[in-house]
Parts: structure tokens; C-alpha cells; sequence
């Protein structure tokens, strides 16, 4: 009976640790141009951007590097600090008959211009980390999953503002384990405890 208790609570452990199996897991970096201001951030054009660099999960399976990546078009306004934009899908990349598609939800912008934070005195450097939702359609109907997003780019010294500068970025997704599985776990757990304490009450 308790052998069947372990094996029944292990397979709870094992269902909890893994996410459905049509979530989006893994991370692509990619490169590109864009201008940048005080106060707005421009992908020009949207389609000079690439996949570069390290692939990981779900996205190995389709994307290359050099794939093209489309940006948002127009001039996405930010402020310093935490922004939460209308909800806008940031950038799509289609490659293997799939489409990964990235809508931000919230995301915080970091504008330095005085030699701090890693950006090199006389530089103008923007930095943006953000959440959203990564989205996969095609070969397969992923689930929507949470994601992460970096984005970096700078200008050098005598570089105006507003000029077509190069970035990189990356990101990331990471399924949310089922509530059925988290459950199950949770109630092998107690099951456990129960038999433990007969034992040694015995």
C-alpha cells in the first residue's frame, strides 16, 4: 500500500513539474535597427530585424538564425520607469509553417544619458525588460503562454537622438504548470503525511 502511495504521489510530482504540452518553453535573441528619443521608441523599418544568436525549446524547432522578425510599426511611446501600453502585439517572426507572435502587457524603460547604469559616459542608452504573452499558430495552436522580453540599444558620442541606431534584444517563455496537476500533487503530498504519521504512531 504505501509502494502505491510513492509511486501514485511521483507521478503527481512528475505531472506538476511539467506544463501542458502545447505550451511555448525555450528563448531566441534577435538584432535590428531602430531610432529612439527621450519619450518614444521606433522600429524603422519593422522588418530590418533578425533572429541572432542562441535558440532554445519550442523555438529550435522552427526558427533559424537570420529569420526575419516584423516589429510594431509607428512610434510606441514610453516613460521612465513602469509603462502598461494598449495591448499591442510587439513582434511576429514565421519561419517551418509557424507563427510566434509576442503581445506585451507591461514592461519598465530605463532612458540614461549621465554615465550610469552601464551606459558609457557621453552614450544615450535605452533599456527596456517587459511581460506579455507569447502566441504560437500554424504547425501547431500552442497555448498562449507568459513571456519574457529584454530590449537594449544606444547611441555613441556625437550620434544625434532620432537616427536609425542598431539594438538587441531576447526572449523567453515559461508555461504555467496545469491547476489539475498542482493539485494532484498537493493531494499525494498530504497522503504521504498521513501514512507517515500512522507509521509512526505504530
Amino acid at each position: 500500500m504505501i509502494k502505491r502511495l510513492v509511486v501514485l504521489i511521483a507521478l503527481a510530482v512528475s505531472s506538476a513539474a511539467v506544463a501542458r504540452a502545447d505550451s511555448i518553453s525555450g528563448f531566441f535573441s534577435a538584432t535590428g535597427t531602430d531610432s529612439f528619443t527621450s519619450s518614444t521608441l521606433t522600429f524603422a523599418p519593422p522588418q530590418n530585424a533578425v533572429v541572432a544568436g542562441a535558440i532554445g525549446g519550442t523555438f529550435a524547432t522552427y526558427l533559424t538564425d537570420g529569420n526575419a522578425i516584423t516589429f510594431a510599426t509607428g512610434a510606441i511611446p514610453y516613460v521612465q520607469g513602469n509603462n502598461i501600453p494598449p495591448s499591442i502585439q510587439l513582434f511576429s517572426t514565421t519561419e517551418a509553417g509557424e507563427t510566434f507572435g509576442f503581445t506585451v502587457s507591461n514592461f519598465n524603460a530605463d532612458f540614461v544619458n549621465n554615465g550610469t547604469q552601464g551606459c558609457l559616459t557621453g552614450n544615450t542608452c535605452l533599456t527596456i525588460t517587459g511581460i506579455g504573452i507569447f502566441t504560437g499558430t500554424g504547425a501547431v495552436t500552442y497555448t498562449p503562454t507568459p513571456a519574457q522580453f529584454q530590449f537594449t540599444s544606444q547611441y555613441v558620442v556625437g550620434q544625434p537622438l532620432a537616427t536609425l541606431t542598431s539594438f538587441s534584444a531576447s526572449a523567453s517563455a515559461t508555461p504555467v504548470p496545469e491547476p489539475a496537476s498542482l493539485a494532484l500533487f498537493g493531494t499525494g503530498l498530504v497522503a504521504l503525511v498521513g501514512i507517515a504519521r500512522r507509521k509512526l504512531r505504530a
